[in-house]
């Protein structure tokens, strides 16, 4: 949650832990609540920047006022640090935009309240934060957020800490989302590294010209991933095995309906890169046995596919991670279309789904 210091006035909720009773009906963060965690991240991030930027943005205007009232003689020496300070901070304000108001699933008040002159805010609001939160964790960080305000006041003497600039206020505001970030982002790794995710995929272009129309279809079994975050790194990959079995659905050549038969295999090697928010996927094929035939009416024909070929690059990158995701591509986008014979066409879709399945599901 975002605590809302009145002299500051900017307070938005988000989500942190006071020591409470925990109701029973609050359960622990899990991939289920995948969404909600990641919204409480992207937004603590955001007001992480926004308020360590207006700090920055304060202070350079407190700082040539600060120094101008040393000199008596100085045109400023009279100016209110704090009223220009002011100022400048309702211009900023406006700009704060959350990536996710509320985040998903968040049904406590928007602020919480720390009157002026005051170390205390309302339990009843900090109970409602608790109980609006969708899990556990994501209550206690805001709880946190709002307990080390607390805390900072009551050492610093209410009278200290609000007879403060307000450049202080929003650097504090920083830290606290800069520290609420940190903790939402190990509660994110965690929760899926708890998860299994799995990735499978179906491939059916349609490439035709002149006397011929033929479409394909390269089914990837589900490939369940391996791998763990790690605390050192803000992204981490992981790595599985599929195979995938190529066919022909339909042909028509010269004008004839040919039918096919047999199918090609590949062993695929599967790499997913993800900082818990996005990811990106990695493939390299090697050819096995397999071949494909056709039969027209007159003849027929058999594929002499060579065994142990390779292939392989970037599938998608940068593409939101959720608890299933379905990645779909036109073909033409794809790096094998370049290759069509000129004079030749080539549609159809490419769709790769990544499933992170949660324990007991």
């Amino acid at each position: 949650m975002f605590a809302t210091i009145k002299a500051f006035a900017v307070s938005l909720a988000l989500g942190g832990a006071l020591v409470m009773p925990v109701l029973a009906d609050q359960q622990q963060c899990s991939c289920k609540n995948l969404q909600s965690v990641q919204e409480e991240l992207r937004n603590a991030d955001y007001a992480a920047k926004f308020f360590a930027d207006m700090a920055a943005q304060l202070k350079a205007v407190e700082d040539p006022l600060i120094e101008a009232h040393k000199i008596p003689t100085h045109p400023d020496s009279n100016v209110s640090i704090y009223h220009r300070s002011s100022r400048k901070r309702a211009e900023i304000r406006p700009t704060f935009q959350l990536p996710h108001r509320p985040a998903h699933g968040y049904k406590g008040p928007a602020t919480v309240d720390m009157d002026y002159g005051s170390c205390e805010q309302k339990p009843a609001m900090l109970e409602a934060l608790r109980a609006g939160s969708q899990c556990k964790e994501l209550a206690d960080f805001a709880l946190e957020h709002e307990a080390i305000h607390r805390a900072k006041c009551a050492r610093d003497t209410a009278a200290v800490y609000w007879d403060r600039l307000p450049s202080h206020f929003a650097a504090e505001e920083a830290e606290r989302y800069r520290e609420q970030a940190k903790a939402t982002r190990a509660l994110l790794k965690r929760i899926i590294d708890e998860g299994t995710v799995t990735i499978e995929a179906k491939l059916e272009p349609r490439i035709s010209g002149p006397q011929f129309d033929v479409t394909y279809s390269y089914i990837t079994q589900p490939a369940e991933m391996d791998g763990n975050s790690s605390p050192g790194s803000d992204t981490w990959t992981l790595k599985g095995k599929a195979r995938r079995a190529g066919k022909i659905k339909s042909v028509k050549l010269g004008g004839m309906s040919c039918t096919p038969s047999g199918q090609i295999n590949d062993d695929i090697d599967l790499a997913l890169k993800l900082d818990g928010l996005t990811m990106g996927l990695d493939s390299k094929s090697k050819g096995k046995p397999g071949d494909i035939m056709i039969r027209c009416k007159g003849g027929h024909g058999m594929s002499m596919r060579p065994q142990g070929e390779v292939d392989g690059g970037n599938v998608f990158a940068d593409e939101a991670f959720t608890i299933g995701t379905d990645v779909s591509q036109d073909v033409r986008s794809l790096p094998f279309a370049k290759y069509v014979p000129s004079g030749m066409s080539v549609s159809g879709k490419n769709t790769v789904s990544v499933k992170l399945v949660c324990p007991g599901s």
